[in-house]
């Protein structure tokens, strides 16, 4: 059995990576063609395309990538679809590009995958009836995205949440134990190239000023595997911020307070129980956009799962250093605040399903073929 996987972002090549080796350990004569990144080259036995390094988001940089993007489809992933080279297809996020790959192997009569629904419920709910089209499951992550699909008659599973292996293995979040008795602020930046450019001065001037405010303060910037050290060093220069690599759950649980772009971390720290501010800084075009399209009134999944901002959100022109010190004062002169916070935010692990998303959804598509 031949699938071909597409993920184009890094936190979708990580959840392809995973999703491989579960595929493969339920039919290990499973052959995979893939377009992702690092990650999903490491598993993958074709890999055509390094689509993480193109780095590809938000609205403006589709439209400078325009070309190579079509050339991708029509020159590489097309013939494959038309010569039936493989048996599925298994599409990891990454809507503006994957509908297309979506489309034209429907067109094929190939069966189509979606694991990990774009934000479709957040936005642009026309693109509900271009997946029913296309797709033959949808799997998603969230119980909510269940019932929007079944609303819209999409045939869906719910397979929980991924993040759900790592975080069921921690047990319960409890107030961070530093042995040097020092506050620990954690700075995730982002995965993309131009997060880390726009957050990362950001939060090391609020790092500055919190330190010159609190004294006891250390802090900790967490780097992803598919970025280099040069990237983050060009702004670190001699900060004592120490610079983290490979860094898995059990190294956040010891932080006070991070400042975290806007993004998966946000739900992994919320499950992890780490009181957050949430910033985001896009270009304007980007922000524009998105102002007029998004229907839900927060940014972060760990407020949207609960119905309310139990964390701060400071986007764009309000992820200055001024407005984000302000909201970590607040947290970092209450330990009431924060522990309150804490025990909010380890709620959210009730409502993602159990353990075992990869397997489940692994299980699903052989199933189905």
């Amino acid at each position: 059995m031949k699938l071909l996987i597409s993920a184009g972002d890094y936190s979708a090549d990580l959840h392809g990576e995973s999703l491989v080796r579960a595929l493969k350990k339920k039919n290990p004569d499973l052959s995979v063609t893939a377009l992702g990144g690092v990650r999903l080259k490491s598993v993958a036995d074709t890999f055509l395309k390094d689509m993480v390094e193109m780095d590809v988001s938000g609205f403006s940089q589709p439209v400078k990538q325009f070309f190579k993007l079509k050339d991708i489809l029509t020159d590489t992933v097309f013939p494959i679809l038309e010569k039936k080279q493989v048996d599925a297809v298994v599409l990891i996020d990454y809507y503006g590009f994957n509908i297309h790959i979506a489309k034209k192997a429907k067109k094929e009569g190939i069966p189509v995958f979606y694991f990990v629904s774009p934000q479709v419920w957040a936005s642009r709910k026309w693109r509900i009836q271009r997946l029913k089209e296309s797709v033959t499951k949808m799997l998603v992550i969230f119980p909510f995205e269940k019932e929007l699909y079944e609303q819209y008659g999409v045939p869906v599973e719910f397979v929980g949440h991924p993040v759900m292996d790592a975080i069921a293995t921690l047990g319960e979040a409890t107030a961070p134990k530093n042995p040097n008795g020092k506050i620990r602020l954690g700075l995730m930046p982002g995965s993309r190239v131009r997060e880390i450019s726009r957050h990362v001065p950001i939060m090391l001037r609020c790092f500055e000023d919190l330190q010159k405010k609190f004294g006891n303060l250390e802090a900790v910037l967490f780097a992803v595997d598919a970025l280099p050290d040069s990237l983050y060093q060009k702004y670190l220069k001699d900060s004592p911020v120490k610079l983290v690599r490979n860094a898995g759950y059990n190294d956040r649980l010891n932080l006070t307070l991070c400042l975290t772009a806007s993004g998966t971390a946000t739900l992994e720290n919320a499950l992890l129980g780490i009181p957050m501010i949430v910033i985001y800084q896009a270009s304007w075009l980007t922000y524009l956009v998105a102002r007029m399209l998004i229907q839900v009134p927060y940014v972060s999944m760990a407020n949207i799962l609960s119905g309310r901002e139990v964390v701060p959100e400071l986007i764009q022109h309000r992820a200055n250093p001024d407005e984000i010190v302000r909201a970590a004062s607040r947290y970092l002169a209450d330990p009431a605040l924060l522990e309150r916070t804490r025990s909010e935010l380890i709620k959210l692990r009730k409502v993602l399903g159990k353990p075992g998303a990869y397997d489940r959804a692994a299980a699903s598509i052989l199933a189905d073929l």
